[in-house]
């Protein structure tokens, strides 16, 4: 499946199964706000003055980066960009590092600006990318960028999963 892409500045890419966003409260949609700012630029920096941003990172997104961490969510951080892309199915996905938990099948794709938004303001109608019916189980997810994603319905490894990733922030559009 294709889809356009459209990430704003301090914004990203989530998947999620939909029944999950019942558990994303208030301290993790701030946490999730403090994570999509990688480098500190945003009025969020005033509420943590005389420290260094990268040690109030490290600190104040460890609730979303627990919450990625148990497969529930996946996050690509990224700025700025405007770009077709494709999720397809793939047979064999081999050391992924990326694995998604889908338990009711009801894959959600948002942008990280919109899912905070709509999670902080429920009266308002989420934007999605895509939506897709999978058999509920757990998937493995790789990516070549952000250009293909593929998925995999398969058996996690003992492993805490890598679901928090930083693209690239040179503006693209359409491969240009």
């Amino acid at each position: 499946m294709k889809f356009v892409l459209e990430c704003s500045v301090m914004d990203g890419l989530v998947f999620i199964d939909e029944s999950y966003l019942t558990e994303l409260n208030d301290d993790m949609l701030y946490a999730m706000d403090i994570l999509l700012d990688p480098s500190g630029s945003s009025e969020l920096i005033y509420d943590f003055p005389n420290e260094a941003w990268d040690t109030v990172r490290q600190r104040e997104t460890k609730l979303i980066r627990e919450f990625c961490g148990q497969g529930k969510m996946i996050i690509w951080i990224m700025e700025g960009v405007v770009k077709e892309c494709e999720f397809i199915e793939s047979n064999e996905i081999a050391d992924s590092l990326k694995w998604l938990h889908l338990p009711t099948g009801k894959l959600l794709a948002v942008s990280a600006s919109e899912l905070i938004q709509c999670l902080s303001y429920p009266e308002l109608e989420m934007e999605k990318f895509f939506e897709l019916s999978v058999e509920a189980g757990w998937y493995a997810i790789q990516n070549e960028g952000i250009d293909k994603i593929m998925y995999c319905r398969k058996n996690p490894p003992n492993t805490i999963p890598s679901n928090i990733q930083e693209i690239s922030k040179k503006r693209t559009k359409f491969g240009r």
